[in-house]
């Protein structure tokens, strides 16, 4: 094998590893991201059910204003919605 054969393998399979790392760092940091939104999004539904509890609204409403405002499904806001009434006991 001539050295420029040699080296151009070399760089091929240099690139090769370095896109193998790269794609599972962006997958870790793609997971990272989504777990802190997902915790962001809890959090600011969380906070949001005691306000429309306060504002006299019933659980169909708060349960549509979720599902609405936050674009999750409605077992979604059921569950939100009895985590805080189990708090709220």
């Amino acid at each position: 094998m001539e050295a420029k054969e040699w080296v151009a393998r070399e760089v091929a399979r240099v690139r090769t590893d370095s896109l193998a790392e790269g794609r599972e760092e962006g997958r870790e940091e793609g997971l990272s991201i989504g777990r802190r939104d997902d915790m962001t999004l809890a959090l600011a539904i969380l906070n949001d059910i005691p306000k429309l509890i306060a504002a006299n609204k019933t659980h169909e409403e708060i349960i549509t204003t979720l599902v609405a405002k936050y674009n999750i499904d409605q077992d979604q806001a059921e569950s939100y919605y009895e985590q805080v009434m189990a708090l709220r006991a």
